[in-house]
């Protein structure tokens, strides 16, 4: 499971909100606000028993031509950075370039074998889980409604 951070700006008290999610941010699209406790609505968050899961999250397929692509640019750059080392000088902006396309190429080799592995779906398997816990719930259902959700 992958950790990221999701950022917002209540629309009722306008205080800024921080809170760590999935990459995916699969989850309830409700949202409170930590400051003044109002409730609002988060499209940005998926109701996977609803809206499904990204079908980018489990296609094995992105992410290996993500790494192909990283993996072609970290090259180029180590051929640069060979060839200038050679005449006595290398510019620093290819080496981080190509320091931080290794990097992505490897976080992205790792998603596919996530996906190859199975990870992806025990962890999918995981937010439906969540998801149907939450919608056996009359007053969230009643919520999700009320914004608009056909549940």
């Amino acid at each position: 499971m992958q950790i990221s951070y999701a950022e917002w700006v209540c629309p009722e008290c306008k205080n800024k909100n921080r809170e760590s999610c999935n990459t995916w941010m699969y989850g309830s699209p409700i949202r409170e606000c930590k400051a003044c406790r109002s409730e609002y609505l988060d499209r940005r968050w998926r109701e996977v028993a609803i809206d499904g899961f990204d079908p980018r999250s489990n296609n094995a397929k992105v992410y290996v031509k993500g790494t192909l692509f990283l993996l072609a640019i970290a090259l180029v750059c180590g051929v640069m950075i060979y060839f200038q080392y050679a005449k006595g000088y290398y510019s620093m902006k290819i080496v981080v370039a190509g320091a931080f396309s290794a990097l992505g190429a490897i976080a992205c080799g790792i998603n596919v074998l996530r996906i190859k592995l199975g990870f992806q779906n025990k962890d999918n398997d995981k937010y439906m889980a969540e998801s149907k816990a939450r919608l056996s719930d009359p007053t969230y259902v009643e919520k999700l409604r009320k914004y608009g959700y056909k549940v």
